[in-house]
């Protein structure tokens, strides 16, 4: 058993670790929309030259085309021929919107083209006909000429521009000209005929409306002569006058026969008593008792002076006294008289409302008469009105036709005529290479974009850090010294370099994970296969041998080892790791070294038909526990995850495990799922190593792509070697 106790060290991470699968995909903000750009510029500069080359082909493959444009404007109102109900008006109100359309399309029309077609001729002119590449038929020289006219309506105006196009600029004003031409006779010609048609129709419809009109008259005056009723209105507004009136008398007359019936039921009711008849008003207010009633208190009042003057019994006061007693026997017959008085009143009452009853009746009838002639007299009346006011109405508008018939409409007027162009408008060479510029970039842009989201790699530090919410430990850039020398072994055969100073801060970085006991055993591995996991461990066992620690690198991918390639040693498979785990070789035996002092490793060994049972079998811990007491580092480079299985199995073993990935070429879902498998099998994960990083230079980009800090010139007492254990 080995003489450590691995441990899992603390990962440095800001936050907590959700599982890679479910972490949000990096967003396309502002910045990264640049760098993706300035990345594949070649792509847009592609697309840029495409498009210019085929606008080019375009320009000197195209017809040269001269236009000239005709403008009309529509007038506001236009003269009317016949304003007679729906009838015959031609248009209507010529503001409207769709009159403006119907007019734009007639001036294209099939037959105003083949108005100008007759008329100039284009059926046997070679410069019309000469560029069509069939035989010229009525079908195809009119088809041709409405490619050729364009016909638009102005927005928010009442002017339409008749646009004709040919390569010849002769036949371009005469046909656009034309057009207006026909146009206008067009409308003359349907004047003409609509102002015929009308004038013909109203001739015929006043012969009609007079001969209804006599009709009407005779009918009117054959009645009055049956009937007799010359002055029928007169009639009936008499007839009604009197009607009213006697209406008015039969309610006045039921009136004064119920007040007298009311008066001599109460007198009958009071019967003789001169007190209770007093009572009543009718009786108080009849005529001979407030005679009666003022002569009595004029003798009570000459009777009181004489009591002044005289005794009782003086004659003249005895005759005042008997004077008034025969005065009042006279007020109380007048009083009893009163019924009889009602009762001749009651009777000359019901008399006279009876026959006003009558009146009244015999007055409704002859009215009911009257009514029965006036409906037929008002209907003959009206019809003999109506027919009179059509027949003038048609007299009015006849001679209203007659009159304008030969006047020509104003339908439209000529604002510009179309002219003769000198220069043709198309193909428009500078237009079409701009738009072909622009139109290339913008093509560019959107394939460049699209190239990038369809890119699932990783190709910043960011990128990594916030996708997989893990630290990236270090950033390597793409090395040219690599490719040129193929010297592996970059931190000691060029110290100076971007690639040596990346693994010496990826040195730096493990080292400040936690206490060097606990930080002595790192474990190398990658998601796919060539993502540079073997360089990586190896240049970093180099950078700790240059600070002077023994350093071990054991090769344990046991399927494809190359350690021994990196260092030089060709041919044959030496003894190593699987020579170990079999019990064939000593650790001492294993061990061998490299050009550095404090550098030795150990091969992946015999090749092992079953590598994944054989690290099962335990012996890999006993081989830590040897590394360990001899050396002061133990770095191990393993097999990719998805790959094989081995690295699973040896990761419980190791203090620190780092995964390498390929920037710009490695999958995320792969390296998220390599994360997936390492912590389910209880990894020690410590971060990322981003390999093989792109250079990129501007300004804005610092370490989202790769630090130029890395490229930093030493001068000075920097420079002088040895400070970074050159060799």
């Amino acid at each position: 058993m080995p003489d450590f106790e691995p441990q899992n060290p603390p990962v440095i991470r800001a936050g907590p670790q959700p599982e890679p699968s479910q972490l949000p995909a990096h967003g396309l903000d502002l910045r990264t929309l640049l760098h993706v750009l300035i990345e594949k510029a070649w792509v847009i500069l592609l697309f840029m030259v495409i498009a210019v080359l085929l606008a080019t082909g375009y320009i000197s493959r195209a017809p040269i085309l001269y236009s000239s444009t005709a403008t009309l404007e529509v007038e506001q109102q236009e003269q009317k021929i016949i304003r007679i109900e729906k009838g015959y008006s031609q248009e209507g109100d010529l503001r409207s919107l769709d009159v403006l359309q119907t007019i734009a399309q007639t001036l294209k029309s099939r037959a105003m083209l083949e108005r100008v077609i007759d008329t100039n001729n284009l059926a046997s002119d070679p410069r019309f006909v000469g560029l069509m590449k069939e035989a010229p038929t009525r079908e195809r020289i009119v088809l041709a000429l409405s490619k050729m006219v364009d016909v638009r309506l102005r927005r928010g105006t009442r002017l339409i521009d008749i646009t004709v196009v040919h390569t010849v600029p002769e036949i371009t004003d005469r046909i656009a000209n034309s057009l207006v031409a026909e146009f206008k006779k067009q409308n003359e010609e349907q004047h003409t005929s609509v102002s015929e048609v009308a004038n013909q129709f109203l001739l015929q419809e006043s012969e009609r409306l007079k001969k209804k009109l006599a009709d009407s008259e005779a009918a009117l005056q054959s009645y009055r002569e049956k009937t007799g009723a010359v002055s029928l209105d007169d009639r009936q507004n008499t007839v009604v006058a009197k009607l009213k009136e006697l209406s008015t008398r039969v309610t006045e007359a039921k009136s004064m026969r119920i007040k007298a019936e009311s008066d001599y039921a109460q007198l009958e009711r009071l019967g003789t008593n001169v007190q209770d008849l007093l009572v009543l008003a009718v009786v108080a207010h009849d005529p001979k008792v407030m005679e009666i009633q003022m002569t009595i208190n004029k003798l009570d009042s000459e009777l009181a002076n004489l009591r002044q003057r005289y005794k009782e019994k003086h004659p003249k006061y005895g005759q005042a006294v008997s004077q008034i007693e025969e005065w009042r026997d006279t007020f109380t017959n007048a009083v009893r008289n009163v019924p009889q008085t009602v009762k001749a009143s009651l009777d000359a009452a019901k008399a006279a409302e009876l026959e006003l009853e009558k009146a009244l009746r015999a007055q409704e009838t002859a009215a009911l008469e009257l009514d029965k002639l006036a409906i037929q007299y008002k209907a003959l009346s009206r019809e003999v009105d109506s027919d009179r006011a059509m027949f003038e109405a048609v007299l009015g508008q006849l001679k209203q036709t007659s009159v304008t018939k030969e006047a020509q409409p104003n339908k439209v007027r000529v604002v510009q005529q179309g002219y003769r162009p000198e220069r043709p408008f198309s193909p428009k060479k500078l237009q079409i290479m701009a738009l072909g510029f622009l139109g290339g970039i913008f093509a560019g842009i959107l394939a460049a974009l699209g190239l990038h989201s369809m890119d699932h790699s990783f190709k910043t530090v960011d990128q990594v850090e916030e996708v997989l919410q893990m630290p990236v430990l270090g950033a390597v850039p793409v090395m040219r010294e690599v490719r040129t020398t193929k010297s592996q072994l970059i931190v000691s055969d060029d110290p100076k370099c971007a690639g040596s100073e990346a693994f010496r801060t990826l040195r730096t970085s493990l080292t400040m994970l936690g206490k060097a006991e606990e930080r002595r055993v790192f474990l190398f591995t990658s998601a796919v296969p060539q993502e540079g996991k073997t360089f990586t461990s190896l240049n970093y066992s180099a950078s700790l041998a240059q600070q002077g620690l023994r350093t071990l690198l054991i090769d344990c991918d046991l399927r494809k080892p190359s350690v021994e390639e990196y260092f030089g040693v060709a041919g044959a498979r030496s003894v190593g790791v699987t020579d170990y785990l079999t019990g064939q070789k000593k650790f001492e035996e294993i061990l061998q070294t490299s050009k550095l002092d404090k550098l030795l490793y150990i091969s992946g060994g015999t090749t092992a038909p079953n590598p994944a049972e054989l690290i099962a079998q335990g012996g890999f811990p006993g081989l830590l526990a040897e590394a360990l007491r001899h050396f002061d580092r133990v770095i191990v480079d393993s097999a990719p995850i998805h790959a094989v299985s081995d690295t699973l199995l040896l990761v419980p073993h190791v203090q620190t495990v780092c995964v390498v990935a390929r920037a710009a070429r490695t999958p995320r879902k792969a390296i998220q799922r390599a994360i997936h498998l390492l912590r389910n099998a209880g990894a020690p994960l410590a971060g990322v190593v981003l390999n093989r990083l792109p250079r990129r230079r501007g300004p804005g980009y610092g370490y989202y792509y790769y630090s130029p800090y890395y490229d930093y010139s030493y001068y000075g007492k920097y420079s002088k070697k040895g400070v970074y254990g050159a060799k």
